[in-house]
C-alpha cells in the first residue's frame, strides 16, 4: 500500500513522484509536504539514479495550501513554511539527480520546488510566478538569486535525455542565507493576517474574473 496518500510514488532505478491532490490543484498542503518530506527519507536510503517530480496537465503545483486559514495561527503558518523550506534544501542537497517536470501551472512554493531540482523542465507555456512577497514571506528568494536567468533548463520533452546524461554540476547554495531569511521573515507577527488578506484579494479577483466571462 502506498502511504502517501497524496503522491504517486513509482519506485525504480528511475523513481517518478506524482503530485496527486487536482481536486486542489496539487496546492502544497500540510499532509502533502510532510509526505513529500517520508518519501525524500525513503529515496534517500534507496538511492534511486534520479528522482522526477512532476504533477499533471494543468498544474505541476499551486503553492502554498491557503485553504483552512481559519483554522491556522501566525505560529503554526511558520511552522509550515519551514517545513517547505527544509524540504526544498532537502531537495537542492539530494545525493540523486532531481528533475521536476512542469507541464501545468507551477505558483510560489510549487514553483521553488521546480527550482530546487537539478533538471527544471518547464513547459515553454508555464511562467513560473512567486507571490510570496505579497505576504512578506522570503521563500526561496536565495535560490532564484543564484539561479538568475537559469529558471528553466529545457521543456517535459527533454526528460529523456535528462535522465540519460550525468548530473549537472550544480550551483554553490548557500543554505544559511535560505534558511534565516525564511525564519526572519515569518517570525514578523501577523503572518496570519497578511495571508488572510492576500487570500481574500485573491478569491475576490478570481470572482471579477467570473463575472467578465459571464
Amino acid at each position: 500500500m502506498n502511504a502517501h496518500t497524496n503522491l504517486v510514488v513509482d519506485r525504480g532505478p528511475v523513481w517518478t513522484v506524482t503530485l496527486d491532490r487536482p481536486e486542489r490543484a496539487n496546492a502544497l498542503s500540510s499532509a502533502l509536504v510532510e509526505q513529500l518530506h517520508a518519501m525524500l527519507d525513503e529515496a534517500e536510503g534507496a538511492r534511486p539514479q534520479a528522482l522526477v517530480l512532476r504533477g499533471n496537465a494543468r498544474h505541476f503545483a499551486a503553492g502554498f495550501d491557503l485553504g483552512g486559514l481559519a483554522d491556522e495561527t501566525d505560529a503554526t503558518l511558520a511552522l509550515r513554511f519551514l517545513r517547505v523550506g527544509t524540504l526544498l534544501e532537502r531537495l537542492i542537497a539530494a545525493p540523486f539527480t532531481t528533475v521536476a517536470v512542469a507541464e501545468g501551472a507551477a505558483i510560489g512554493a510549487g514553483a521553488d520546488v521546480v527550482l530546487a531540482c537539478d533538471h527544471r523542465l518547464v513547459d515553454p507555456s508555464v511562467k513560473l510566478r512567486f507571490p510570496g512577497s505579497a505576504f512578506g514571506v522570503a521563500l526561496g528568494t536565495v535560490r532564484r538569486a543564484e539561479l538568475g536567468d537559469a529558471w528553466a533548463t529545457g521543456a517535459p520533452t527533454d526528460l529523456a535525455d535528462a535522465l540519460a546524461g550525468p548530473r549537472p554540476a550544480r550551483r554553490h547554495h548557500d543554505t544559511d542565507a535560505e534558511v534565516s531569511a525564511l525564519a526572519r521573515s515569518v517570525a514578523i507577527p501577523g503572518i496570519h493576517s497578511r495571508i488572510t488578506a492576500y487570500a481574500h484579494d485573491i478569491s475576490k479577483a478570481a470572482q471579477a474574473r467570473k463575472k467578465e466571462i459571464a
